[in-house]
């Protein structure tokens, strides 16, 4: 171990050497000072002890980087580039410093949430992971590396969409582990998610593009397997859902607002199946379709994705990739009804819902003359009998308005049609 008292001024270069295999770079309490365009270089660990370790210069440490004090980017963009653990005990100040973890294997750890201004991992196919939560401020670059957080959150805090840049990188988490990135713009912001199964790569992002320039935020995990194994039953469904996803699933948040977004999930084809839908978990609960996904096919990425445009938060945070049935094709009005049938159900004019998926929410029927006959919420029920005022309508043709709420979504239909009263 080699102490250090003070060092002060732009340093051309500093390495440190020892007779043992491992270096430490000690401050006992020590002010250190890399002024900009200094160079520090340190073969071995860096521990920031007691003192004050001021970098607006380039800091290289072969070892791990241990702040048990006060550390920061000297008021300017200092830069430290690390082959160890990131370790923060204390106070770390990032300024606009930019921090490279270059080594094999790093762990971003400590007692202390570090806010990094920018974060750059590096060294293609390595691993950094999270032991608690930890903050971006300016520029998160995963290039071709795996972020695992783990149960912990890594939290992009700049808002603009491009505050996080990959090559094949990717974001991993389990549990309550989120990938959270904060947002102030309509535009396109991606949640590079994905997991390492044993050197596969599934790499299965989102992309979130909110309707307003507002301030919030979104939360995003992967999660990688069978959804039931997290308490999400596969095989608890709506009746218009028929298969879910068991691959992998995600779980999404808004946080700080309520307006709605559009949101995508990408998938591959090959790997994963083709998909017709999105579903939530909710209500019941159980697996639901949002409905109305559009399908954008793979490009030269290889992934697909479906899109639910002018998605709201629920509070329901599990998603996944469904195939359903249109609800619509499974409820209809009747075109023709005869109060003196002697079948009841053909003795009203009503909805025919065989999935008990619809509810009718208003409706309207008029003759030809434009004269309402019927109104829902005007005559307290839902279904016709044939009869305005106490009287029995001529036979002839009708004209029906309705709306139809569909009960796993909320969505609501407007339907329209021409029917026949006969008797």
């Amino acid at each position: 171990m080699l102490p250090l008292k003070k060092i002060i001024g732009s340093i051309a270069l500093v390495a440190l050497y020892s007779v043992s295999s491992a270096q430490l770079f000690y401050n006992n309490g020590a002010d250190v000072a890399v002024s900009g365009g200094g160079i520090l270089y340190v073969d071995g660990a860096v521990e920031n002890a007691h003192g004050l370790f001021s970098n607006a210069g380039q800091t290289t440490v072969k070892g791990y980087f241990r702040n048990g004090s006060n550390a920061t980017g000297g008021g300017a963009q200092g830069e430290y580039r690390v082959f160890g653990d990131w370790e923060n005990n204390d106070v770390f100040t990032a300024d606009q410093s930019n921090v490279r973890l270059t080594g094999p294997a790093q762990n971003i750890t400590g007692t202390q949430v570090t806010t990094f201004y920018d974060l750059t991992l590096e060294t293609a196919n390595t691993v950094k992971t999270q032991t608690l939560d930890a903050n971006v401020n300016h520029l998160l670059a995963l290039n071709d590396c795996e972020l695992a957080t783990g149960d912990n959150k890594m939290n992009v805090l700049n808002a603009v969409s491009t505050s996080i840049t990959r090559g094949s990188g990717f974001v991993s988490s389990t549990s309550v582990g989120r990938l959270t990135r904060a947002t102030n713009a309509t535009s396109i912001y991606l949640f590079p998610t994905g997991w390492n199964d044993n050197g596969n790569v599934y790499y299965r992002p989102v992309e979130i593009t909110p309707s307003v320039n507002t301030s919030q935020s979104y939360t995003v995990r992967m999660a990688y397997g069978d959804p039931s194994n997290e308490g999400y039953d596969v095989n608890l469904k709506a009746g218009n859902v028929t298969a879910v996803n068991h691959k992998f699933f995600h779980l999404i948040q808004q946080i700080g607002a309520s307006t709605p977004s559009d949101l995508s999930i990408y998938f591959n084809v090959a790997q994963d199946g083709d998909w017709g839908s999105i579903g939530r978990w909710q209500h019941i609960p159980q697996w639901e379709d949002l409905m109305n996904t559009t399908l954008i096919p793979a490009s030269g990425t290889g992934l697909s994705s479906r899109t639910k445009a002018s998605w709201l938060d629920s509070g329901d945070e599990p998603h996944v990739l469904i195939n359903a049935k249109d609800v619509q094709a499974y409820f209809n009005f009747p075109n023709v009804f005869a109060p003196g049938a002697s079948d009841p159900t053909n003795q009203t004019f009503h909805i025919i819902d065989n999935l008990n998926l619809a509810e009718v929410q208003s409706m309207k029927i008029f003759n030809r003359w434009g004269e309402p006959v019927f109104d829902s919420s005007r005559d307290g029920k839902t279904e016709w009998d044939g009869n305005y005022q106490g009287k029995a309508q001529p036979m002839g043709n009708y004209v029906y308005m309705a709306s139809v709420k569909i009960s796993p979504t909320g969505e609501v239909k407007k339907v329209s049609g021409n029917l026949s009263l006969l008797w």
